[in-house]
C-alpha cells in the first residue's frame, strides 16, 4: 500500500512599525486608528467603512470616564464620536479604544488598568477583535502614527489582534513518476474532508496595565503559559465535532499538481481566502491534528504504450497530522497561536510515497529424522 508524506510550513505576520512626530493642536477630540497586522483590509490601513468604541478618563482618575464607551467613526476627513468632544484646558486625558464596537461596552470589559474578554465562543463568533495601546497623557490631537496613507490627525490609536488568525492550505506534490525502462506511474488524489480536532475553542483573556509611561503609548500585558506563549485561558473541553464548519471542509476536490486550495478559512469572494479566527491556544503533541480523506487511484503506462491502466483504486484513506510543528529551530516551528499571530499551514501531499523493494531470503532446511526402519521386500 501506498503511504503519504506532509510537508507543513507555517508563516506568522510581524508587526508593522510606527514613527513619533507631534504637531500643531486642535480643539476637537478626533482620532487616528490603524491596525498592526492585516485585518480585513489590505496593509495597516484602518477601513474608514467601520467603526470602534472608545473610553477616555481625565489624568489621574480611576473610575469616573470622560468619554463612556462612545462610537468613533470616520466623516469628514476625521475619526470621531457623533458628538464631539473637546479637549479640556489645563489637562491630559488617557484613551482606550477597542474593535468591533459593542453599545452594551461588555466586549472587552474596560477598566482604567484591566481589559477582559469573558467566555467568548470562537466557534460562533468570527469575530476580528482587537484593542488599542493605551494613550496615555494626551492634551492634543496629534501625528504620532503612520499607516502609510493618511495623514490626518488625532489620538493615536494602534490596533493589535486578541485572536489567532489560522488557514490551511493543501498542495498535491508530485504525483507522477517515469523509469529508466519508461515505465510511467501516475495518482489521482481527490480530497474528501478536511476536519480539525482537539481544538480550544472557547476561553477567557485578561489583558493588565502594570505601569504607565508620563505620557505615549502604553501595550497591555499580554496572558502567558508556562512557555511563555501568549495564550487565553480555555474554559470548556476540546472538540471533535464534525458537524462543526468552522473546522470542517466536506467538499469533494480533485487536486492538481502543484495548485493549492484553501480548504480551512473564510471567502473572501473572487477566490480570495483569508483565515479563521482561532483561541490563541498552546498545542499540544496528539492533540490538535488536521485530519484528512482521501480517493486514490493510480494508473500505470508501460514502456512505449499510449495509454494508461487503472492499477489501484483506494478509496477513504485517513491521514492525519499534527498541528503542532517543530522543526527544531524557534523561528520555523509553531508550538502556540498566540495572540496577533496569522498561521498559515501549507500542506503538501505526496502520493507517491516510497518504491517498493524486496528483501529476499532462504529459510533453513528443517531436518527431519525417523526412527522407524524401513523394511523392503523383494
Amino acid at each position: 500500500m501506498k503511504k503519504f508524506f506532509f510537508i507543513a510550513v507555517a508563516a506568522m505576520a510581524m508587526a508593522a512599525c510606527a514613527k513619533t512626530e507631534v504637531k500643531t493642536p486642535d480643539t476637537l477630540i478626533a482620532f487616528k486608528p490603524f491596525s498592526q497586522v492585516n485585518t480585513k483590509v489590505t496593509g495597516t490601513v484602518f477601513p474608514t467603512t467601520e467603526t470602534f468604541g472608545t473610553y477616555a478618563w481625565t489624568a489621574g482618575t480611576t473610575g469616573a470616564f470622560f468619554i463612556e464607551n462612545k462610537e468613533v467613526s470616520f466623516a469628514n476627513g476625521v475619526w470621531t464620536t457623533a458628538t464631539p468632544y473637546y479637549w479640556p484646558k489645563g489637562q491630559s486625558v488617557d484613551f482606550f479604544s477597542y474593535y468591533p464596537f459593542n453599545p452594551a461596552g461588555n466586549v472587552p470589559q474596560v477598566q482604567d488598568n484591566k481589559l477582559t474578554y469573558s467566555d467568548i465562543d470562537f466557534s460562533t463568533t468570527q469575530v476580528d477583535l482587537m484593542y488599542a495601546d493605551k494613550a496615555v497623557a494626551y492634551t492634543d490631537n496629534a501625528d504620532q502614527v503612520e499607516d502609510g496613507q493618511n495623514a490626518y490627525e488625532g489620538v493615536p490609536t494602534i490596533f493589535r489582534h486578541a485572536a489567532s488568525k489560522v488557514k490551511v492550505n493543501v498542495i498535491l506534490g508530485e504525483n507522477e513518476k517515469t523509469e529508466a525502462d519508461g515505465t510511467v506511474t501516475k495518482w489521482e488524489v481527490t480530497l474528501k474532508s478536511v476536519i480539525l480536532s482537539g481544538i480550544y475553542y472557547k476561553g477567557d483573556c485578561v489583558l493588565n496595565l502594570a505601569t504607565s509611561p508620563a505620557s505615549g503609548l502604553v501595550s497591555w500585558t499580554k496572558p502567558q503559559d508556562a512557555a511563555g506563549n501568549y495564550v487565553w485561558t480555555a474554559n470548556t473541553s476540546l472538540t471533535n465535532d464534525v458537524n462543526n464548519s468552522l473546522y470542517t471542509d466536506v467538499q469533494v476536490r480533485h487536486l492538481v499538481k502543484n495548485e493549492g486550495v484553501t480548504v480551512i478559512g473564510a471567502s473572501l469572494g473572487a477566490n480570495q481566502y483569508d483565515g479563521i479566527y482561532m483561541l490563541p491556544q498552546t498545542l499540544v503533541a496528539g492533540q490538535q491534528k488536521i485530519n484528512f480523506v482521501f480517493d486514490v487511484v493510480t494508473y500505470r503506462k508501460a514502456p512505449g504504450a499510449t495509454d494508461f491502466v487503472q492499477a489501484l483504486t483506494q478509496n477513504d484513506v485517513a491521514l492525519s497530522a499534527n498541528l503542532l510543528i517543530d522543526t527544531g529551530t524557534p523561528a520555523t516551528s509553531v508550538f502556540a497561536w498566540q495572540m496577533n499571530q496569522s498561521i498559515v499551514y501549507n500542506i503538501t501531499i505526496g502520493p507517491a510515497g516510497k518504491q517498493i523493494t524486496f528483501d529476499p531470503a532462504i529459510d533453513n532446511w528443517e531436518n527431519k529424522t525417523y526412527a522407524t526402519n524401513i523394511e523392503l521386500e523383494i
